[in-house]
């Protein structure tokens, strides 16, 4: 993760503006600022519970969002590592970056953060992903069998794609919002603003 928020960092100055465009300007192509492949993004079983019970509303729609303090992130690496607890999170550095994460939040299924295009600051992530049709829950049928017999049940969990994206600054302009949902008319799209660092 560490060496994607460092290309990131490093094409961060190729970002025209500080400010984020209008979703009309957007819809421009001559607009694109940033194009960047990412590596050593991570990608994490997290259980579902994290992002319905814990993490805030404004922040995510649709199973794409951003975390945005440290605070939060250890709460979701808590989650995701609950039989190794001497196991440390990655350090991030919350004052300029964020993390973004995407999931599929119908099905269970691998999600693979492979580059990042950004128009005037509004990133909109290049995703790859597995297209299976897997319960979240897993087989409802054998969770109830399980159930009935005093069996333990596995914890709802999605598959988690997580990056580190670079706070807009002064000085050193990067993502103020990131793209959640394209509409028709790309005014509508909806965009998840970069608030400020903690």
């Amino acid at each position: 993760m560490r060496r994607a928020c460092m290309a990131l960092g490093l094409v961060g100055a190729c970002l025209l503006c500080g400010c984020a465009a209008t979703m009309e300007r957007y819809a421009n192509p001559d607009a694109l600022t940033m194009r960047s492949p990412v590596s050593n993004a991570r990608s994490l079983d997290i259980p579902k519970r994290f992002f319905d019970d814990e993490l805030p509303a404004r922040f995510q729609h649709k199973g794409i969002g951003i975390i945005n303090d440290q605070e939060t992130f250890l709460r979701l690496w808590a989650a995701y590592n609950t039989t190794d607890t001497t196991a440390l999170p990655p350090s991030i550095d919350f004052e300029n970056f964020v993390v973004l994460f995407i999931y599929d939040p119908e099905y269970y299924n691998r999600i693979f953060i492979r580059g990042l295009n950004v128009w005037e600051g509004i990133a909109n992530p290049i995703v790859e992903r597995t297209n299976w049709k897997l319960s979240i829950g897993g087989d409802p049928k054998m969770r109830e069998i399980r159930e009935k017999q005093g069996l333990s049940v596995p914890e709802p969990k999605v598959n988690v794609g997580l990056l580190e994206l670079l706070r807009n600054k002064p000085g050193r302009p990067g993502v103020t919002a990131v793209l959640v949902e394209g509409a028709e008319d790309p005014a509508d799209s909806l965009v998840i603003p970069v608030p400020e660092a903690p």
